[in-house]
C-alpha cells in the first residue's frame, strides 16, 4: 500500500507528537531527580554543620578526644557555610559505641 502525501503529513505529525510528550516526560524526570539532589545535598550539608557543631561543643565541655559526638571541621568550611548560632542538636542523646 502507498502512502500519499496526505498519510505522510499524517503520519509526521504523529510522529513529531509523540516526540513532544517523550521529551516533555523526560524533562521532568531530571527536574525532579535535580530536586531530589538537592534535597540529599542541603540534608547532607545541614548534618555536617551540626555534627561540626556538636565536635566543638564537645571541645569546649573538655570531653577527651577519643570520647566525642560529631565531627571536627575537615572540609574547613563550617565557618562560612554554616550558620553561626548553629548548635547540636536539643537534648542530643550521645550514644558511644562500647568494643
Amino acid at each position: 500500500m502507498r502512502m500519499t502525501p496526505n498519510d505522510r503529513r499524517a503520519l509526521g505529525c504523529v510522529v513529531i507528537f509523540i516526540g513532544l510528550v517523550v521529551g516533555a516526560a523526560l524533562l521532568l524526570a531530571i527536574a525532579a531527580i535535580t530536586r531530589m539532589d538537592t534535597q540529599v545535598a542541603s540534608a547532607a550539608h545541614r548534618q555536617y554543620c551540626e555534627d561540626v557543631a556538636l565536635w566543638r561543643a564537645e571541645v569546649e565541655r573538655g570531653v577527651p578526644l577519643n570520647r566525642r559526638a560529631g565531627q571536627p571541621d575537615w572540609q574547613g568550611i563550617a565557618e562560612e557555610q554554616c550558620p553561626a548560632r548553629l548548635q547540636p542538636m536539643d537534648n542530643a542523646q550521645r550514644q558511644l559505641v562500647q568494643f
